[in-house]
């Protein structure tokens, strides 16, 4: 009787999960999958494969007994030392492989581990607006409050320093990444430095996300916080190998700073993510280890993929785009069609074929209505083109009549 009374209660649904808002990518995504042939330029995905090497090692791996298992629960020890060596090599940052770091099935768990290991209920946490939609709704998770500071658009996407530091007093957690998912903006090292001024100030933790930190155009470079003086202490570094080694299914991250921070991210770990697969993590190895002349070699790819889309949108009426420096797309303001971005994505894949994301709550809950996002990394040159022709006719249909 229990069992068939309880059919008819609804589900009591927690106050974290109904906070959150839910990804208008994973929706565009499902649409197109529905639609064969469309152009996909919703999903921050690359049809680049990973170097050769990577792919070997991981096929080699499969059907060794030591890589068929779930330990070392904080990673694989020649996977961590790979992550220490090529922080040290890169950045000239160490950190103990044994201490320092912990690997995670993916960086979405890396980020989640640590807003769970330090952020209370009501604690402030610091984001720009916009910003990555997974890194805002994971702080709801965690019981966070998100406190935005906008990023401006008359400058590039770049940041305001007033009103950083405004916004960052009595956060616990200062939270962005860089280049700056969706708008593409690589931080200079000045507006590093302000940040780790702030956090200095207000005593904050800095969660830096650097999924992306090899991926900079046009001879830019990704200023690691942790290089900062005074900021290693008070730096946790997010990693994977999904963008900068187009390794996305891999699902291999990591999160390296201070012992004294990692060692309680590695409990929550444990019973968060327990640990990714063992051959996968062979193949982030060989990634981090081999030859990286791979990665510069598929940067120069994407950024003539962002050249020839900036170019194939720039005179479509309606459409202000902000050249990105860096990452796997960049956002276009739409406000002059009068339409809002869920409308406007909505018809342009049902018109057209072509899938791009409304920037709904990419950032503040209100923020990106006027907003779309492009990505270029998902299809080839003519393709691209193709795309910019298309939306051209979309927009001459349907708001220029």
């Amino acid at each position: 009787m229990l069992a068939k009374n309880f059919k008819n209660i609804p589900p009591v649904i927690s106050e974290r999960v109904s906070h959150i808002i839910r990804m208008t990518m994973a929706d565009m995504a499902n649409l197109a999958d529905l639609r064969p042939g469309s152009i996909r330029l919703e999903n921050a995905e690359t049809n680049l494969l990973p170097a050769p090497h990577v792919i070997e090692a991981t096929r080699n791996a499969v059907g060794v007994s030591k890589y068929n298992s779930y330990l070392p629960l904080h990673g694989r020890p020649e996977l961590r030392q790979a992550i220490s060596d090529r922080y040290y090599t890169d950045l000239g940052l160490r950190y103990d492989p044994e201490e320092e770091i912990v690997v995670t099935s993916g960086a979405g768990e890396a980020m989640l581990d640590a807003l769970l290991t330090f952020v209370n209920p009501g604690d402030k946490v610091l984001l720009t607006n916009p910003t990555y939609s997974g890194m805002a709704q994971r702080v709801k998770l965690a019981g966070g409050v998100p406190a935005f500071t906008n990023l401006r658009e008359q400058e590039r996407w770049h940041l305001d320093p007033e009103d950083l530091r405004r916004v960052a007093k009595g956060c616990k957690v200062i939270f962005y990444m860089s280049p700056c998912m969706p708008t593409g903006t690589v931080f200079t090292r000045d507006e590093t430095k302000i940040i780790g001024e702030v956090a200095q100030e207000n005593d904050s933790m800095i969660l830096f996300n650097a999924v992306l930190d090899k991926i900079a155009y046009d001879g830019r470079e990704v200023v690691h916080p942790a290089t900062l003086p005074g900021m290693r202490e008070r730096t946790m570094i997010v990693g994977s190998v999904s963008k900068n080694y187009n390794m996305g299914g891999w699902r291999i991250g990591w999160i390296a700073g201070p012992r004294e921070f990692i060692k309680p991210v590695e409990d929550v770990h444990i019973f968060n993510g327990l640990m990714p697969s063992g051959y996968n993590q062979v193949g982030a190895t060989a990634a981090l280890k081999g030859p990286q002349d791979w990665v510069k070699k598929c940067v120069e790819i994407n950024q003539r993929r962002r050249d020839v889309l900036l170019d194939a949108l720039e005179h479509v009426y309606g459409l202000h785009s902000v050249k990105p420096e860096g990452g796997y797309y960049f956002i276009a303001n739409i406000s002059k069609l009068g339409v809002t971005s869920p409308e406007f994505c909505l018809k342009l894949l049902e018109q057209k074929n072509v899938a791009v994301t409304p920037m709904v709550a990419w950032g503040s809950d209100d923020f990106g209505y006027d907003h779309v996002r492009f990505v270029f990394t998902t299809e080839p040159e003519e393709r691209l083109r193709k795309a910019g022709e298309l939306i051209r006719q979309f927009i001459h249909e349907n708001y220029l009549k």
